[in-house]
């Protein structure tokens, strides 16, 4: 019999990432959007949605009707703690037998008194176990995909980031995605907690060392005091909340438990996870040096 998964969070970077790794699955997969003309747009045509939102929990329960298993995956915003809150009320009046839930890095959970997101992942964590269900917890270290945000420094060849030279097992989402669907799709449950990392260790000195090998242009990388990156994102227009989120992560990446790495990917998927160069030479033309 054929499994019917939802994706909630769907056209942000893990969902949809996920909803790319199930295409090659024999499942039918289900889209949790707000909006599905830009759902449409965002996905493609071919994939089947249903409209709703975390703050109406209606919404929710109507979408798992018929649904064997759900990703919860929302965004690290103020909102997401009572949002995976909803879900898991919802859940827990569904038949869906598993949730896989996105959750914080590894060193954002052990750390959670210091950093806010980790608290809220954990709080979710804990209200989605006491739905009874099978809960498959994937914990990804910090996503490469950040990169992508300091495109505009990196076009003057600068690569700004954290005091000092911490080291990340940096992961690439689309290795986050492929482990979620393996999740979702394999009849065995993977393991209650799962830590996703990349293959190696580096610090910002290393990537602007790999940026200037894959751009073909020298890239230096500039260590910040916190309150230097705190009002360079604020003049950037970042909200409050996200400027302190980056600000309570980069603090814990002094954490050796930052630069472990797993074998979470290479052995649900078959597959090693991407290095920082595979992902910088599938992503060159994000990076152009300023005209």
């Amino acid at each position: 019999m054929t499994l019917n998964l939802l994706v909630t969070g769907a056209t942000g970077t893990v969902g949809r990432a996920t909803l790319s790794a199930l295409r090659d699955k024999d499942v039918h997969v289900v889209a949790f959007v707000r909006d599905p003309a830009r759902a449409a747009r965002a996905l493609g045509q071919d994939v089947d949605l249903r409209v709703g939102d975390f703050s109406d929990e209606a919404s929710l329960i109507e979408a798992l009707a018929g649904i064997d298993a759900v990703l919860v995956a929302s965004g690290n915003d103020p909102g997401m703690r009572e949002q995976q809150f909803s879900a898991a009320r919802a859940i827990a009046r569904s038949e869906a037998r598993r949730v896989v839930k996105i959750s914080g890095s590894p060193v954002s959970i052990v750390h959670a008194a210091r950093a806010r997101t980790g608290a809220d992942h954990l709080a979710a964590e804990v209200a989605l176990r006491a739905t009874g269900r099978e809960v498959v917890v994937i914990r990804p270290n910090v996503f490469m995909q950040n990169f992508l945000d300091q495109a505009g420094a990196v076009a003057h060849n600068a690569l700004p980031g954290p005091d000092g030279a911490p080291r990340v097992s940096f992961i690439d989402a689309h290795d986050i995605g492929r482990v979620s669907a393996a999740a979702l799709a394999e009849p065995e449950l993977p393991g209650e907690i799962l830590e996703v990392t990349g293959p190696e260790a580096l610090t910002w000195f290393d990537v602007a060392a790999i940026m200037t090998e894959v751009l073909g242009r020298p890239i230096t990388h500039y260590p910040a005091a916190p309150e230097v990156i705190r009002q360079g994102l604020l003049a950037m227009g970042r909200p409050a909340w996200q400027v302190e989120h980056a600000l309570q992560l980069s603090a814990l990446f002094t954490d050796p438990r930052a630069a472990e790495t797993t074998d979470a990917v290479q052995r649900l998927t078959g597959r090693a996870p991407s290095t920082i160069k595979a992902f910088l030479e599938r992503h060159v033309d994000d990076f152009p040096p300023v005209a």
